[in-house]
């Protein structure tokens, strides 16, 4: 053991996650300065100094550059830039991109192209500014928007070709013109400066800031807020008045933001990288380490199996087996990757799963790159209304709402006595006794309809023997088993003694007819008839014996109906007493802070903290105090992932799960500090899905991973570009989760994306009679994509007026909400424009109208979406190339509730072959076929038949309205007969086909759905077909 905790010791300190943690942390400071700033003056925090004169610090990158130290603007920007090194970074900047773009509005540049980190630091009366890359940064960011086009493909490539021509340092003539020789090529609008300007700072601030400019686009009073020097500005006077887009030879000193989605990362890297080994085995990050030690040989202790013992769930919302798992899998593993398709109840389980944790005692951090995502699971677990339970942390005033909290609950404002009389006395183990309770009930039912089916078997052989040995002649009484038995056994004696004439053999067979006559009551037997057909009677016989037997078998366990309706007693019992055991368990965690001393007093300091203006003074706090007793209050943190940073402190392990939800859309490296802070992580996501974008540059990425010797596996695992945290956690799960029931969608909406992207393993837990036309296909004749951008006019008319159309059917007391999905940005603005000139702006807010790319409705939905693909024969074959991305695609087609329309512009034969087509032939066949009527299908068995053929003749009689189907498709199984939301099930009747759930778990999966299941059996119904009739329509 002691050699097992050096290597892991050695590794940590020297080993995989050190070079994992400075890889990550390059790739996100080189991401931060990728997709930065486009116009400075566009942010009033932007700080800058302009370097007058020719550019040195490039050129001579190896000696800093020397500055006046007496200028208080430069001074200014080094104070500002050391005390906030948290959220600011300095950079020097090069090549002022300036002006505005041809063609594009709201578009104006004011950006340095080339940059490179810097630092400034006072050396005597100077101030020196020195590099600390020896590489310069592409301003990417600046440039994708000016190159952006309709084609992505074509950007990329166009940006790339760029980047293999970005000057090295030190700064040499010749590669600085061949890079701005390739950026005239690629934007030709653009006019670049002489190198003979006399004065290129004063080019820089003619150009751009002029006098006459000032009251159309600048006021100086402004400047002065963000920090420019405009001294000298106000005294030039220029002469001309410049909107072109032009690139100064001018070089500034800038103190920018990092992008909100990496505050904070970077510094909270640096730090990981520097802890201890001991830390490291406390969190997380430890099952990354521990597979990389065991790929290597270096450790070869084997992963215990952790055995589960008295496992039960403590949920207050439904739970499926798949759900159940993903609790059950995390008590038993360290590292969990759940998978969840659109519509399988993410958020649902994630309530539950912390719901169950808190009440096993447990501290939990919900983090996820969306604030809608946390926002709905924080909202959902305060609902519940246990004290204190989820802090939704990172929000603005947050800090101020959490003091105010903090404070009424020091000051014994918080009343945790009072509507506690049902929680104070339950505990988790009242918890283990109802679903052991509901667990007996279950079996009952199971049991007894089992029963039912050997009954109803039992039936059929008795009718069979009836007819074929027609009345009864000896047999006048009934018989048990029992006295069949004897009775067999003394005509097996007659039968042995026949043909025998001695004394002993007739005395015998007197002796065994009259016990015969006696057992059967019938005294008018003879020997001879007793042999030749007594035996075909008792055959007979026992099928009643038998009848009887399994009937009071069934009376013995119970009444099936009565049983049932205990069980749903028992499972709305079960929510109550989850909510109440998480009640109990929060006033007990209270009331034990509130009475514990030093506790007491280490909130009263964080209260204060939280309240404090200063910033330093606070973030020592966090980190130096016992966090603890605010785990204690808040033992749920919600907060995104640009946001933890600023909330928690660095400490390994402090949470004892993090669930890390819509992770899909997160990237590696703002994940790892949460994986750092917490025992145990469950990754949520889906990969099917949008993935997080990156503008990291693949060859930035390539020489991180060199110089960090990361190995090819893991290369191709911890790729920052292009693999999200969920694509992390598919690789160290040994146990991944797929949520497989989807509430969303109608089976038409989402069967295609079941297939395509999930192997089908999607249960649809809506029904589906066969006949909705919930996907529809509007082909548009004369549409036609305008020649420099995808935007297709015929194509939105028609789906302006099909909105119209759907507006105008809709209940107004039930406004369905629409959603308009296009992949091109051209299509979507288009449609935009026109939805605001047709409809008012109560229609848009009433029906929630909403338009955009499928980035826009990722993790949403609405009742109905309208897309539009905007495909017509004159477009590009690269927009078809695009909008078959498969993440893209697959959100695209699944936001929908009740219905997608789907408008192209082209003939769907003439389509290329490929994912497109094949959902366009998907909902052809849909629209041609409606997927064959339900009523189509056989009945299972006469039972089946015999019952919905009663009810079709009471709805044609006028005793209910509603329209009765049979072998109806939900959630995996196939409902008996349906009628309104009730289930109807046949039992009595053994399924000739292997049944794949048992009677109770497919009632579970229905209820689930939102039905009511009604059980009638066939001995029930041969005995009283009315009453189970009255049964049935008393619940309608």
């Amino acid at each position: 053991m002691l050699d097992v905790a050096k290597t892991i010791t050695s590794a940590f300190s020297g080993g995989f996650i050190k070079r994992l943690t400075q890889y990550l942390h390059d790739c996100v400071r080189e991401e931060v300065k990728s997709s930065t700033f486009r116009n400075l003056k566009g942010d009033k925090d932007n700080k800058w100094v302009v370097v007058e004169g020719q550019e040195e610090l490039f050129t001579n990158f190896d000696k800093p550059l020397l500055m006046d130290g007496t200028s208080s603007s430069l001074t200014e920007l080094m104070i500002q830039a050391d005390m906030s090194q948290k959220e600011k970074y300095l950079i020097y900047g090069y090549l002022f991109l300036t002006g505005k773009s041809k063609g594009k509005k709201n578009n104006e540049f004011l950006t340095p192209l080339l940059y490179a980190p810097c630092r400034l630091e006072r050396v005597g009366v100077n101030i020196s500014c020195a590099v600390q890359e020896d590489m310069l940064s592409l301003n990417t960011g600046a440039l994708a928007q000016l190159m952006k086009k309709e084609d992505e493909e074509e950007a990329d490539a166009m940006l790339a070709g760029l980047l293999d021509v970005v000057p090295e340092l030190p700064l040499a003539q010749e590669s600085l013109d061949i890079f701005l020789t390739t950026l005239k090529s690629l934007v030709p609008e653009l006019e670049i400066a002489s190198i003979t300007a006399a004065n290129p700072a004063e080019s820089f601030y003619t150009t751009n800031f002029d006098e006459d400019k000032l009251s159309d686009t600048i006021d100086l009073d402004s400047l002065d807020e963000i920090g420019f020097d405009t001294l000298s500005l106000r005294e030039k006077t220029p002469k001309i008045k410049v909107e072109k887009l032009t690139l100064e030879r001018t070089q500034a000193v800038i103190l920018t933001k990092r992008p909100s989605v990496t505050a904070g990362v970077l510094h909270e890297l640096i730090q990981i990288g520097e802890k201890s080994s001991g830390t490291m085995r406390e969190n997380a990050l430890n099952v990354i380490n521990r597979e990389y030690l065991l790929s290597k040989g270096k450790l070869q202790q084997k992963i215990e199996e952790k055995e589960l013992k008295d496992f039960f769930p403590i949920t207050p919302l439904s739970l499926s087996d798949s759900q159940e798992d993903v609790i059950k899998k995390i008590e038993e593993n360290d590292f969990l990757a759940v998978c969840g398709p659109p519509g399988t109840g993410k958020s649902q389980t994630i309530v539950n799963l912390v719901a169950h944790l808190i009440a096993k005692g447990k501290t939990v951090l919900v983090a996820s790159r969306m604030d809608k995502a946390v926002d709905i699971v924080a909202e959902r677990l305060n609902a519940l209304n246990a004290p204190y339970l989820a802090l939704r942390a990172g929000r603005a005033n947050y800090q101020k709402q959490l003091n105010f909290d903090l404070q009424d609950l020091l000051s014994n404002k918080v009343d945790l006595d009072s509507d506690y009389a049902d929680a104070v006395l339950v505990d988790v183990d009242d918890m283990k006794e109802l679903l052991a309770s509901i667990k007996r009930y279950e079996d009952a039912c199971e049991k007894i309809i089992k029963l039912e089916e050997a009954y109803t078997e039992l039936q059929a052989e008795k009718t069979e023997s009836d007819k074929a040995i027609g009345e009864l002649n000896f047999i006048i009484n009934r018989l048990t088993l029992c006295e069949i038995e004897t009775a067999r056994k003394i005509i097996a004696k007659l039968e042995k003694n026949s043909g025998k004439s001695d004394f002993f053999a007739t005395l015998a067979d007197c002796l065994s007819a009259r016990k015969i006559k006696k057992l059967l009551k019938n005294k008018n037997i003879t020997k001879g008839e007793m042999l030749s057909r007594l035996n075909f009677e008792l055959d007979c016989e026992e099928f009643s014996a038998k009848l009887c037997e399994v009937e009071n078998s069934i009376y013995k366990i119970g009444n099936l109906h009565q049983i049932m309706n205990k069980i749903s007693t028992l499972k709305a019992k079960q929510k109550r007493l989850a909510v109440d055991i998480l009640r109990n368990k929060r006033r007990n965690a209270l009331k034990g802070l509130l009475s514990d001393e030093q506790k007491r007093q280490r909130l009263i300091v964080h209260a204060k903290s939280l309240v404090s203006k200063k910033q330093s003074q606070q973030t020592r706090l966090l980190e130096n105090q016992d966090f603890k007793p605010l785990l204690s209050a808040f033992p749920c943190w919600c907060v995104t992932t640009y946001a933890v940073s600023n909330s928690l402190p660095l400490k390994s392990g402090m949470f004892d799960v993090v669930i890390i939800d819509e992770a899909s859309q997160c990237d590696i490296a703002s994940c790892f500090p949460l994986l750092y802070r917490a025992k145990k992580a469950v990754i949520v996501g889906d990969d099917k899905q949008l993935p997080h974008l990156s503008f990291l540059e693949k060859a930035k990425e390539q020489s991180f991973l060199n110089q960090y010797n990361i190995d090819d596996k893991y290369q191709l695992m911890w790729r920052f570009r292009t693999n999200s945290m969920f694509d992390l956690a598919n690789f160290y799960s040994t146990s991944p989760v797929l949520l497989d029931e989807h509430f969303r969608s109608s089976k038409p909406i989402i069967e295609f994306s079941s297939q395509e992207f999930y192997g089908g393993r999607m249960k649809i837990m809506q029904p589906y009679f066969g006949s909705n036309a919930d996907v529809k296909l509007v082909c548009v004749p004369d549409g036609r994509v305008d020649s420099d951008i995808t935007r297709n006019m015929p194509e939105c008319e028609a789906l302006i007026k099909e909105m119209q159309d759907i507006i105008a059917g809709s209940d107004p007391k039930k406004p369905v909400s629409l959603g308009v999905i296009s992949p091109f940005r051209g299509q979507v603005e288009l449609i935009k424009r026109a939805v605001m000139q047709v409809f008012s702006e109560e229609i848009i807010r009433r029906h929630g109208i909403e338009v955009g790319t499928a980035h826009t409705f990722q993790g949403d939905e609405k009742d109905v979406t309208l897309i539009s693909w905007a495909i017509a024969p004159n477009s590009h074959p690269q927009s078809l190339t695009f909008l078959q991305k498969p993440n893209l695609f697959n959100v695209a087609i699944t936001r929908a509730r009740k219905k997608v329309i789907n408008f192209i512009s082209k003939e769907p034969n003439l389509l290329p072959e490929g994912l497109f087509r094949n959902y366009i032939n998907y909902i052809r066949m849909q629209s041609a076929q409606k997927l064959a009527a339900v009523e189509e299908f056989e009945f299972r068995n006469d039972f089946e038949s015999e019952v919905f053929n009663e009810l079709k003749s009471l709805k044609k009689q006028g005793v209910f309205d509603y329209e009765p189907h049979f072998r109806v498709p939900c959630a995996g199984v196939e409902i008996d007969i349906l009628i309104k939301n009730i289930a109807i099930e046949c039992n009595g009747v053994k399924s000739q086909a292997r049944q794949r759930v048992s009677h109770l778990k497919k009632q579970s999966v229905l209820e689930r759905s939102g039905f009511k299941v009604i059980r009638v059996t066939k001995r029930e119904w041969d005995l009283s077909k009315n009453a189970c009739l009255d049964r049935i329509i008393a619940c309608l």
